[in-house]
């Protein structure tokens, strides 16, 4: 369970925090005798510039500067700076949410959240993990964007948009140590023109983290990871009608280890002794009886781990985007390749006992083509429209591995379970079963098209009307088999017996056997229509009321061990929001708010099975809403506040097939498989009250500048566990950052503090696997996110 640590007074009501910042700002502008005016943040969420008090939507942007400054790795690090976004990494995947919506375990899924780089979209979730360096900014697009960004942005779209090249000669490089965990990263950059229609950019980051947990099986720390990225950029006007941007990238990442550990251990339910010990036991217990094996089951960065675990990443783009200006209109045409491939080996009993280790690897390629037409921007009436075209092929292996040593061999022989005695009797020990391998192995093609429209009717100085639409067709073919390998040879094994125990094992659809070669194509096809309404109160106050449509492709699942759930369908969603931009005194402080409703239908969800695999299925209905705040103030000439609010209701409003947490009694039962129903419950990552605070300070001293930054987030409690298990949910949590950096014009010498309450946060648990099968006890593991960093900086400008 999450040990919250003691957080600051101030932060200790959220609620009261928000209004007294509010509140302090208006004093603290009255009695400023030199106005300042909030500087504009110009996006492009809707295709076009515009500035973000324009955007009628409820949309966040984080300037390349504030990630600069606070060093924002990646996602992950993001979520700290914005409400109601969340990222996590699982054993198997990693996940990003809006709202509490995203996509869980499994590689076939299309994401919910639309991750953009340059406007090409990244649908994979291993992309999530790719670093974020030199950029101009991230947009955060929250609830269904499928008029403009597509079908799969069905929770919300996130954009990262890079730093282009300049007509200036430019470059800088930072070094950074952080001081407990040795860790270490250089980012740099070169930029200016090459000739008087032609700039360049080169952007290099490298990282090197040792890790933030000790292995004690190992005695090293975890996990290590290096990191190396370059981006190039060619910025080309070969006259005053083209624009051309060449971006290519590189990411390469490699780890070994991972941020897990054990984190609960609730004793044994069954009166039947295992091997060697008695009843009664708790996971731990049952290890060191039978094992000899050691292990920890508090959240305490400390783990125990045997075998070799690395992830070997590698992520390759290519983005070309060509804009004509046709008269005063536009054409743009976006054309975008990507490949990623990557390599894992996960010790995935996450114990010191060699029970199976898993193998995972992912080959990736993706091409997209997108052209639209802009009209202009001084018309009553404006337009853009288009038509995109993507294709895909991926192919996943993961192989189930039992070594020769496993003891898992002990218990078939043995029949140390009872009850699958009586299930199953025809269970036979197989001689075949150590050195054997379940062998997963999974294709899968897309082929979408799409066209889109958006017109907007400037109906009168105060009054517009938006309509938007967009028609996408999909087919999608896939393939899978499940094949019972000798490890050393990789040969198919045709032994009933050694089939009937991975059954069991697997929890597969029949009896006996799991070996199933499955095949299955789908052609989807989705119109997402949106309407919104804006009028401006005044000059300072805009409103906004939006319906649209938006919709997440079904597909096949990779991982489950059930031919008969290999298919999953297609989730949409209905989605209402009213909203209001707004300035106030003379454009020193802004405010934004957001009402939103969302009615989900068979929203795609991924559950542990109990034993070694995930499940997935579709709640019927699904209801989210809530309301968002967040704004600028400009306190003093010296020191800008910013604020966020999020709160957030989540409901299954009916949810009948859901996978049972360990010891949960079932509400039906449909051959194997035992369902219970989660009607009524909120989902995983949805923290009813979130509260971002932050405070920039700048103060000239001579030539220089001492620059102070203070940012908070305090998130509610939450569930964490992928079962809805009540042991799951954590306590809530503040995380507070700061920087304070001394300035000149061609350097900065910076501290910088990250989570300096040291909060221990858990992002991710579940049952470890075969712990509830084999040995019937409740035992978790987690991931936890670092802990307390302090970093030194330093950055040279030419």
């Amino acid at each position: 369970m999450n040990r919250a640590s003691s957080s600051l007074n101030l932060l200790k009501n959220p609620l009261y925090t928000a209004i007294s910042l509010i509140c302090a700002s208006s004093v603290a502008l009255a009695q400023t005798s030199e106005p300042k005016i909030l500087e504009e943040v110009l996006v492009t969420s809707q295709k076009r510039v515009q500035t973000l008090q324009e955007v009628p939507i409820s949309v966040a942007a984080v300037t390349g500067e504030k990630i600069e400054r606070m060093g924002i790795e990646n996602l992950e690090d993001l979520t700290a700076y914005v409400p109601n976004i969340h990222f996590t990494e699982t054993g198997l995947s990693t996940q990003m949410r809006i709202r509490g919506i995203g996509s869980d375990n499994s590689q076939g899924f299309e994401q919910s959240v639309g991750v953009y780089k340059d406007g090409i979209y990244h649908s994979r979730a291993q992309l999530f993990r790719a670093p974020i360096f030199d950029v101009e900014r991230v947009e955060v697009m929250r609830g269904p964007q499928g008029t403009l960004f597509g079908k799969n942005a069905i929770a919300g779209a996130l954009d990262i948009i890079t730093a282009r090249p300049t007509n200036e000669f430019e470059g800088q490089i930072t070094a950074g140590y952080e001081t407990e965990f040795k860790t270490k990263e250089v980012n740099g950059y070169i930029s200016g023109p090459l000739s008087d229609n032609l700039q360049g950019r080169i952007a290099v980051r490298y990282y090197d983290d040792p890790g933030f947990m000790f292995n004690t099986t190992k005695n090293r720390d975890e996990p290590d990871s290096e990191e190396k990225s370059v981006r190039g950029s060619l910025a080309w006007q070969p006259n005053d009608k083209w624009d051309i941007l060449l971006v290519a990238e590189h990411n390469k990442f490699d780890v070994q280890g991972r941020a897990i550990e054990i984190t609960q251990d609730v004793a044994s339910i069954s009166t039947t002794p295992p091997p060697g010990g008695v009843g009664g036991l708790t996971f731990q217990q049952i290890l060191g009886a039978s094992f000899g094996a050691s292990i920890d089951s508090e959240a305490d960065y400390r783990r125990q781990i045997n075998s070799p675990e690395i992830s070997n990443n590698k992520i390759d783009s290519l983005t070309l985007r060509a804009d004509y200006h046709l008269g005063d209109y536009t054409i743009t045409s976006l054309t975008g390749g990507l490949r990623f491939e990557y390599d894992e080996n996960c010790d995935c009993d996450f114990t010191p006992v060699d029970f199976f280790s898993l193998d995972m690897y992912e080959d990736y390629k993706q091409f997209s083509q997108e052209i639209r037409i802009a009209s202009p921007e001084d018309r009553a009436v404006t337009w853009i429209a288009g038509a995109f075209y993507q294709t895909y092929d991926q192919s996943f292996d993961d192989d189930f591995n039992i070594p020769l040593t496993s003891p898992l061999q002990v218990l078939v022989r043995d029949r140390a379970i009872p009850a699958y005695q009586v299930q199953f009797p025809f269970l036979q020990y197989s001689p075949r079963f150590g050195g054997s391998q379940v062998a997963r192995r999974f294709n899968q093609s897309s082929d979408i098209w799409a066209i889109f429209a958006e017109a907007t009717w400037r109906a009168t100085d105060r009054l517009s009307l938006t309509l938007g639409a967009r028609f996408t067709e999909e087919d999608k073919d896939a393939d899978k088999t499940i094949n019972v390998l000798d490890i050393a040879t990789g040969d198919i094994i045709n032994d009933t017996d050694l089939a009937n125990i991975f059954a069991i094992i697997f929890l597969t659809d029949t009896e006996q056997g799991t070996g199933h070669n499955v095949r299955g194509s789908r052609s989807e096809s989705a119109f997402t229509p949106a309407f919104t309404i804006t009028f401006d109160v005044n000059d300072d106050i805009m409103t906004y009321a939006k319906i649209s449509k938006g919709f997440k492709a079904g597909g096949f699942d990779p991982r489950t061990n059930k031919a008969s759930r290999f298919e999953f369908e297609e989730e949409k969603v209905t989605a209402i929001e009213l909203g209001s931009k707004m300035r106030f005194l003379d454009g020193r402080s802004e405010m934004n708010v957001a009402v939103f409703h969302m009615d989900y239908e068979d929203l795609q969800v991924s559950q542990f099975d109990g034993a070694v695999g995930f499940n997935i299925g579709n709640a019927n209905s699904t209801i989210v809403q809530g309301i968002e705040i967040d704004g600028r103030v400009q306190l003093t000439n010296n020191l800008l506040g910013t604020y966020g609010v999020a709160i957030l209701d989540f409901e299954y409003d009916d949810f009948t097939n859901g996978n049972c947490y360990f010891g949960q009694q079932p509400d039906s039962t449909v051959g194997n498989d035992k369902f219970c129903d989660y009607t009524g419950l909120r989902g995983v990552y949805t923290p009813e009250v979130t509260i971002n605070a932050g405070l920039q300070y700048i103060q000239p001293i001579g030539s220089l500048e001492l620059a102070a930054s203070l940012d908070a987030q305090w998130v509610d409690k939450q569930q964490v566990h992928v079962n809805l298990d009540p042991r799951g949910e954590i306590d809530s949590y503040t995380m507070l950052d700061a920087r304070l950096a001394l300035e000149a014009e061609n350097w900065v010498i910076a501290l910088l503090g990250k989570n300096l309450l040291d909060e221990e946060i858990i992002s991710y648990s579940a049952n470890v696997p075969l712990s509830e099968t084999f040995f019937q006890t409740n035992t978790y593991y987690s991931f936890l996110r670092r802990p307390r960093t302090i970093a030194v900086e330093a950055t040279y400008r030419f």
